[in-house]
């Protein structure tokens, strides 16, 4: 069953040179911390675990 998009929700939208090198446990716990700053957090965490392929994320929140 698909529920949309909901008041409050958060889509993260990730390269496979983020999935690929930070856990997705991880990717959640941040992005739910501070979405202004979980893109960036999470680039960082990527580089610092390898960085081999380009990284790419966006985090929006439905508000």
């Amino acid at each position: 069953m698909v529920k949309g998009f909901l008041k409050d929700d958060i889509l993260v939208i990730g390269s496979d040179g983020l999935t690929n090198l930070v856990p997705q446990e991880e990717i959640f716990k941040l992005a739910k911390k501070d979405i202004e700053r979980a893109p960036k957090e999470l680039i960082e965490i990527a580089n610092k675990n390898g960085g081999y392929d380009n990284i790419t994320v966006i985090v929006i929140k439905n508000i």
